[in-house]
């Protein structure tokens, strides 16, 4: 029976992480904008999928170490550390009091840092690395630490204030090559294509991230991130129709945080604008339009994830009764 059951974690891919990230994230949007309780539903269903990722990584951890020899499962790997931190955040909200909260949050800042060290030290400096060994989710790798600011608020302020400055030039340092990667060599896996999605992320968490923590925005960086985080938004949103077509893979789950970090940021910056009447009303209409099309992608996904995983605990079954 414990084999049986550690066959079916084994089958939970790392990139749920993703899913787990997005899903949490929008409870936390949704909270924010003052739907409460479907905020915590997308919360608590994001914990449960974690206790799943956790319960993997404990019972099949020569199987977890393995697939990080993947550098695509490695560089987004890290959204396991991003998705403890906006937990934690969750949980600061449900469980103020607890203190171990505070200790998840500061384990999921060191570990992501340790994530990001093993990619480099594995998968970068050991490889002749060419333009089409890159891909899309290098960003979570080297940008996701903009997570860090977008929570520390509730744990270690100053903290965040000095990673967002490392996430920002790291973003600009990526987005040509990326850019490049992602227009002018498009020979990916179908398997990939998905995460050609997270080139809308990094501009949205930085900018979330630099609204956490400064009082006093400069507002043409703010003017910069904004333009440029929507202007790749609605290119990648324009091109649903071809990276749907596609049959499911796990990194599907590369579909939703990018939708809800974007939608979080310009939910966050209309508030600056609220003294010129027809730009917050723009900003407004965008951000509800950005918050419904990220409940839409997130349970989409969700709904994906829970056929596929119902399928992995079928052949587990299965396997199960032929070794009886």
């Amino acid at each position: 029976m414990i084999h049986s059951y550690k066959e079916f974690l084994k089958r939970i891919p790392i990139p749920i992480c993703g899913l787990i990230l997005g899903t949490v994230s929008l409870g936390n949007l949704l909270y924010s904008i003052n739907y409460h309780i479907l905020g915590d539903i997308f919360c608590i269903l994001g914990c449960i999928l974690m206790v799943l990722v956790v319960l993997k990584i404990i019972f099949t951890m020569d199987h977890t170490l393995k697939a990080m020899k993947d550098p695509i499962v490695a560089s987004v790997s890290p959204t396991f550390t991003m998705a403890l931190m906006v937990i934690a955040a969750f949980l600061t909200r449900v469980l103020p009091s607890i203190k171990l909260v505070q200790v998840i949050w500061l384990f999921a800042v060191i570990l992501h840092f340790a994530l990001m060290v093993f990619f480099v030290a594995v998968h970068v400096f050991p490889e002749k690395l060419s333009l089409e060994n890159i891909y899309p989710s290098w960003f979570i790798t080297f940008v996701g630490m903009g997570v860090i600011p977008n929570t520390s608020n509730l744990f270690i302020q100053e903290l965040g204030q000095i990673t967002i400055w490392l996430a920002l030039i790291l973003y600009l340092l990526f987005l040509p090559i990326l850019v490049k990667r992602v227009v002018f060599m498009s020979n990916m896996p179908d398997s990939a294509m998905p995460l050609v999605t997270i080139m809308t992320a990094p501009g949205s968490l930085c900018l979330a991230g630099y609204l956490s923590v400064t009082t006093h925005p400069y507002m043409p960086l703010v003017v910069f991130l904004l333009v440029l985080s929507q202007l790749i938004y609605f290119i990648i949103v324009s091109n649903f129709s071809k990276l749907f077509q596609k049959q499911f893979y796990p990194s599907y789950a590369a579909f939703t945080f990018p939708m809800v970090i974007t939608a979080t940021a310009i939910t966050k910056v209309k508030s600056l604008f609220i003294d010129k009447e027809f730009l917050y009303m723009i900003l407004n209409y965008l951000s509800a339009f950005e918050v419904v099309i990220a409940i839409l992608i997130v349970l989409y996904v969700l709904y994906k994830y829970l056929v596929f995983l119902r399928q992995q605990l079928v052949i587990k079954n299965r396997i199960h009764v032929l070794n009886k």
